[in-house]
């Protein structure tokens, strides 16, 4: 690197996202300075293992941290910690955080990610009501889940389930409570949530579905119970409310960027993650139109996380690609891996592969004779040729798919070598 810095990049959210782009930034060529600046006391850790290890007792936050200190150092990456940006002045280039200190920049990376989204009732503030999202929920979540007790899933979703297993394994007993008819309702189909619902309930999950939290309710400040829409009151030291995520896009509202504040949210960028001229958004936060699905989309995974800053980091350096591709995301509740490719869509035809009693299998779902979306239970070594196929938008003899005994990558193969379909 030069002896003297003559830019900026200035990097807003020091999460998995921020961390990212500041290594991909420095990977990819930029000699000059980079600043990344995190609201939260840790520094960057990947999200995943919270809901799982953590509170299983297995591991720490700590474990989880994306690179170590002297990696910072090595890299001459500006790292501040417990620093929050309070305004964005995009036309005199500059950064304003806490206590008034300014910055200025050259580029700006807006990874500012999500906030738990929070239920609207009395008794919210009670100890022992909380939400999972950041290192310090974990650890605090995790303390509480030692004692056993009962515990109350507010939401069936990713965060819900992996909490769930990670109670039970815990001791705890446990119960999901989802307002939807099936759980994970935005990201599955009802095949693969009645599968997941099975598994809970053998554990011994008390699931509803259906169901409406009024009130928590408690004494002398403490969480005692969770009272439903229909009258019935559930006794509870640990509710957790698990019902999804608001995007950080205020900030960057204030500032005069374009955000998406009608529909899932998010910070509106173009394929190749820029908001305006030489600021640029990444991650949780924001809503890029997508170089292979054609349309706008915001994905809160760790695959986004990682490779939205690689396109960022390229459009910056003058070497712009259209980002996109496949949505793949997974989640691990007991013994269970579950990797999800592709966007819930609505299918013409659902294919099962392999024995579901076997507890490795996938599902398959067919629009036009293409696999539209794919959900593999303990099946991961077939998420490369299924990716693939999907990519390529391939037609497959749904009989050749439906049999384990014809390998998906000899179809994957053979979908290549015939090129994409008109």
């Amino acid at each position: 690197m030069g002896s003297m810095a003559t830019r900026s990049a200035v990097i807003v959210g020091a999460g998995q996202a921020g961390a990212r782009t500041a290594a991909a930034l420095r990977k990819q060529g930029w000699q000059d300075r980079i600043l990344l600046l995190g609201d939260e006391p840790d520094p960057p850790y990947e999200r995943p293992p919270l809901s799982k290890d953590v509170l299983a007792g297995s591991t720490s936050p700590e474990n989880g941290r994306i690179y170590g200190p002297e990696w910072y150092a090595d890299n001459a990456i500006e790292l501040r910690t417990s620093a929050r940006v309070e305004t964005l002045e995009i036309g005199a280039r500059r950064i304003v955080s806490g206590g008034g200190s300014a910055e200025n920049f050259d580029i700006l990376v807006l990874a500012t990610g999500c906030r738990a989204r929070t239920v609207d009732c009395p008794g919210t503030g009670l100890e022992g009501v909380l939400s999972l999202r950041t290192a310090r929920d974990a650890r605090r979540l995790e303390h509480l889940l030692g004692s056993g007790g009962d515990v109350v899933l507010v939401g069936g979703g990713f965060i819900g389930l992996e909490v769930a297993a990670s109670a039970v394994a815990r001791g705890c007993r446990v119960t999901v409570l989802e307002t939807q008819t099936q759980l994970l309702e935005r990201a599955v189909s009802s095949h693969v949530a009645d599968h997941l619902a099975r598994r809970h309930r053998h554990r011994g999950v008390d699931i509803r579905l259906g169901a409406r939290v009024v009130a928590f309710e408690g004494r002398i400040g403490r969480l005692r119970a969770v009272r439903l829409a229909d009258g019935s009151c559930l006794p509870a030291d640990v509710a957790v409310v698990g019902v999804g995520g608001i995007p950080n896009v205020e900030l960057a509202q204030a500032a005069g960027l374009s955000c998406d504040t009608a529909g899932v949210g998010g910070i509106l960028t173009d394929s190749h993650c820029r908001v305006a001229d030489d600021v640029y958004a990444v991650g949780d936060c924001a809503r890029f139109d997508d170089a292979w699905l054609g349309r706008p989309v915001r994905l809160e995974s760790w695959e986004n996380a990682e490779l939205a800053p690689q396109a960022a980091a390229k459009a910056i350096l003058g070497a712009p690609e259209g980002y996109g591709g496949v949505p793949w995301f997974w989640t691990d509740q007991y013994d269970l891996n579950l990797q999800l490719l592709g966007l819930k869509q609505p299918v013409e035809r659902v294919l099962v592969r392999c024995d579901p009693e076997s507890g490795s299998f996938l599902t398959l779902g067919l629009s036009e004779g293409r696999i539209a979306m794919a959900a593999l239970f303990n099946a991961g070594r077939e998420r490369r040729p299924l990716k693939q196929l999907i990519e390529l938008r391939a037609i497959v003899d749904p009989r050749a798919l439906a049999d384990p005994d014809t390998p998906l990558k000899r179809l994957a193969k053979e979908a290549a070598a015939n090129g994409k379909p008109d």
